[in-house]
């Protein structure tokens, strides 16, 4: 009877030990789909774009990461000029101040957050500061459809647009929602890169540089796994002459009254033709700007800050030679730039 016992006993405990190991395979077996998922490859864009999403006298500068028709992650920013004893100018103000009206620089308004907030608060009531707003519109548009904010911009009045969006009280919420989709409008015909991470860890930065001379900005943006960059995109901006060229948003309007006359400031990449053949004349160069910038991207993406650092450690020329496609002596500022995207996002 004894016996019978404990074969009854060891019997229950191995079902017991059977069906705790089959509820741990089916839970690894779980996590295992779940990671197959989230690892899943997609393919990621990179846009950015200059627009006019509050009135006349600024541009905002805004850069769109997509996955198909999702935004991944967006970057909002505007310029404006002020007054040049109270904001910090762009990089380069100095070598740029000829273009533009006496007392003025061109500030980036993230840059001048606490000035530019406590002039919206006296003049507007604002109680929420500005890069608190941009930070509150990035986190709303990320993993929503195009067409849905396209839904909510184009159907509903300003006022609902910024009900909509928990954490803004910007009157133009809407405006820098649809530089968001302008901006992910121009990723969408770009190449794009495969990714198999996790799109939550994915971090979108955008800095300015001074990576070519003193009279230029470079505007630099760079997607980061950890210390990876996974997308890149590069432009620079400059003061030329308003004869032929494609300015920023608003240069016809507003912004012309803090710029002298017959200059624009100016996309190198919007006016990629216009500015190649000048260097070609001037420098003998055989490859459009645009295409140059291209080709440092291709080079950065998917390398790591590290990898980039010794890269630029090098001679400008080597630097240049490692960049298949690109002959810009200042091949080394740009990546440079990237690198400063990339550590400022970590």
């Amino acid at each position: 009877m004894k016996a019978k016992k404990i074969i009854g006993l060891c019997l229950a405990a191995a079902l017991v030990v059977g069906m705790v190991g089959c509820q741990s395979a089916t839970s690894n077996g779980g996590n295992n789909t779940q990671q197959e998922a989230s690892a899943e490859k997609v393919t990621l864009k990179i846009g950015q774009t200059n627009f006019a999403a509050h009135g006349t006298k600024a541009f905002a500068m805004v850069t769109a990461v997509v996955n198909g028709d999702e935004i991944v992650d967006a970057y909002i920013d505007e310029f404006q000029y002020m007054s040049a004893d109270s904001a910090t100018g762009i990089v380069n103000s100095e070598g740029m101040a000829d273009n533009i009206a006496e007392g003025k620089v061109l500030a980036s308004k993230r840059e001048n957050n606490e000035t530019y907030s406590a002039s919206l608060a006296e003049k507007a009531g604002s109680t929420v500061k500005y890069t608190d707003n941009l930070v509150a519109i990035q986190d709303f548009v990320k993993g929503k459809k195009i067409s849905e904010l396209e839904d909510l911009v184009n159907n509903k009045s300003a006022e609902e647009v910024t009900d909509a969006v928990t954490g803004a009280t910007l009157a133009d919420t809407a405006g820098y929602i649809k530089a968001v989709l302008e901006a992910a409008k121009q990723a969408e015909g770009t190449t794009g890169v495969e990714f198999a991470g996790n799109l939550e860890d994915l971090k979108l930065s955008q800095v300015y540089a001074a990576a070519h001379g003193t009279k230029a900005f470079a505007v630099v943006s760079a997607l980061t796994d950890n210390d990876k960059v996974v997308l890149s995109y590069i432009d620079e901006y400059q003061f030329m002459a308003a004869d032929g060229t494609t300015g920023v948003a608003n240069s016809t309007e507003g912004l012309a009254d803090n710029v002298v006359e017959g200059k624009v400031l100016a996309s190198k990449r919007q006016n990629s033709d216009a500015y190649s053949a000048t260097m070609a004349e001037k420098a003998g160069s055989t490859v459009k700007f645009a295409d140059n910038l291209n080709a440092i991207q291709e080079f950065v993406d998917g390398k790591t800050v590290s990898e980039l650092e010794e890269v630029t450690a090098k001679t400008n020329e080597e630097v240049t030679d490692a960049v298949t496609g690109a002959t810009l002596a200042d091949t080394a500022g740009y990546i440079n730039g990237v690198i400063q995207a990339a550590k400022s996002a970590q």
